[in-house]
């Protein structure tokens, strides 16, 4: 039978849908009205002849159909996404040099993918991937001395910066497995077990420590560090507990059997991924490798963690 003349954005609409559960967060992702994303799920339903959802919940719940449209449309979608990629980037990088500083929470997932592609892409060329603290990539983008960066919450960064967005981070409550006690009891009580903080000379720490300020909540300054390996280790040792995000989480894998995570029993925050570079940077290049750096993002860190956390699946997401 000759096959639906299906549109590549009704099948991403409705992979976006399926994983956030919400059709007001897949438009705003695909920035498009609500009205053309339902739109999108209506026609894909009609010309597979199945309903893929069901609208009696909230969020939206795939129905058996969907599930099985899902486990087949998302292979063919990551194939595509990844051969246009490809073919993006290698026909953009003809540069004879490439500088890319990154934070150093990608350095055991994605930098290691990023470098080997770009190494095969680039037989000829010059290529640098160095690790960066957010803080300085306006300064070291300024100066020339890298050409783009990945760097947590580029909010701040120097306006003339051109920046590209790539993941939401969300804030986790990471505790010892096994452990017997709420999330919220190790707010409400300090000395359950100790608080690990983050340096507060980095931004995570400063997100963290602002956020515990808005929802008053005060924990003893006992235990400071500036890796989420040495947190991830304490942690998983069962001495104590601490405020991480995903990315930090499945950096740190070597403890992540001891160690659970948790939605925050408060509001929740997260932190932004962005890709930044010069206002005069090649603009089709930027995007090129942020479609790369989403891809690698997407198959190193967001469906391993979402695979081992599903509630994760409608907060740590790709950001277009």
């Amino acid at each position: 039978m000759p096959l639906p003349r299906i549109s590549l954005q009704a099948l991403d609409a409705f992979e976006r849908v399926a994983r956030s559960g919400s059709v007001q967060t897949t438009a705003a992702e695909m920035k498009l009205s609500i009205s053309s994303v339902s739109h999108h799920i209506a026609r894909l339903e009609d010309q597979l002849g199945v309903v893929l959802f069901d609208r009696s919940s909230r969020p939206f719940a795939l129905t058996r159909e969907g599930h099985q449209a899902l486990q087949h449309l998302s292979k063919g979608l990551l194939h595509i996404r990844r051969a246009t990629n490809e073919t993006a980037i290698s026909g953009l990088l003809t540069t004879r040099s490439l500088r890319i500083g990154i934070v150093e929470e990608f350095e055991s997932t994605v930098t290691p993918e990023l470098a080997a592609f770009l190494t095969k892409q680039m037989p000829q060329a010059t290529l640098s991937i160095c690790n960066i603290l957010s803080h300085q990539a306006a300064d070291l983008l300024q100066k020339g001395e890298v050409d783009l960066a990945v760097v947590s919450d580029a909010g701040s960064a120097n306006s003339e910066l051109a920046s590209v967005p790539l993941l939401r981070d969300p804030y986790v409550f990471a505790m010892p497995e096994g452990l017997r006690v709420a999330p919220a009891d190790l707010l409400a009580d300090a000395e359950v077990l100790p608080f690990l903080r983050f340096n507060q000379g980095h931004l995570i720490g400063k997100h963290i420590e602002a956020h515990l300020a808005r929802n008053n909540v005060e924990l003893p300054n006992r235990f400071v560090f500036d890796s989420v390996q040495s947190i991830m280790a304490i942690i998983a040792s069962g001495a104590g507990w601490s405020i991480i995000t995903p990315l930090g989480f499945m950096r740190a894998q070597r403890f992540a059997a001891n160690v659970r995570l948790y939605p925050v029993p408060m509001s929740a925050f997260s932190r932004d991924i962005t890709l930044l570079s010069r206002g005069d940077f090649d603009s089709p290049t930027r995007q090129a490798l942020a479609g790369l750096l989403r891809q690698i993002m997407n198959r190193e860190v967001v469906g391993p963690a979402c695979k081992a956390y599903p509630w994760l699946t409608s907060q740590l997401t790709l950001k277009e």
